[in-house]
């Protein structure tokens, strides 16, 4: 039953990845379908969450959006293995899920600063953003924070019942 529930929890950067690299092919599927209700539904849902992390992925000279795409769905596969045989793969597994952590805290972060500064004390009455964009406002984006979150606990662990063992 642990075993099981430690094996959900480290599949959170898996997840992560997988996500992303939907949303990257979300782009392509929009832009040669855009009247397609399905493609922007498949792009919105997901870009709130999925927003700063890709859009830093592919500003990296080189990547483009296939080679993004590759890029995720092998750091997705790999984090299947790592969280299969969590032993073997320590140090890989900390690696991945702390990625996944920085990359989904990062979203989060940019999310609650969205609109920070003076001018909300100023002049309140202008300040109808839009908040649907930000991350916390849709489930999606509070559940894979947590679920990667739980990721980087479980890893941690590992790394400290190791170090209790070999002391």
């Amino acid at each position: 039953m642990w075993i099981a529930l430690f094996t959900m929890m480290r599949l959170g950067p898996s997840l992560a990845y997988a996500i992303a690299s939907i949303f990257v092919l979300s782009i392509p599927l929009l832009e040669s379908h855009p009247s397609s209700a399905f493609a922007w539904w498949l792009y919105m849902t997901i870009l709130p969450v999925m927003r700063e992390p890709i859009y830093l992925l592919l500003a990296v000279p080189g990547i483009g959006i296939w080679s993004a795409t590759v890029l995720l769905m092998l750091a997705s596969i790999f984090g299947i293995r790592v969280a299969m045989q969590p032993q073997r793969h320590r140090r890989s597994g900390f690696i991945h899920a702390h990625i996944a952590l920085i990359a989904t805290g990062l979203t989060m972060v940019r999310g609650a600063v969205a609109q920070a500064g003076l001018s909300e004390f100023a002049l309140p009455q202008f300040q109808r953003g839009d908040w649907s964009f930000l991350p916390l406002s849709q489930p999606l984006g509070p559940f894979l924070f947590i679920s990667v979150f739980l990721a980087c606990i479980c890893s941690h662990l590992t790394v400290i019942k190791r170090a209790i063992s070999a002391g």
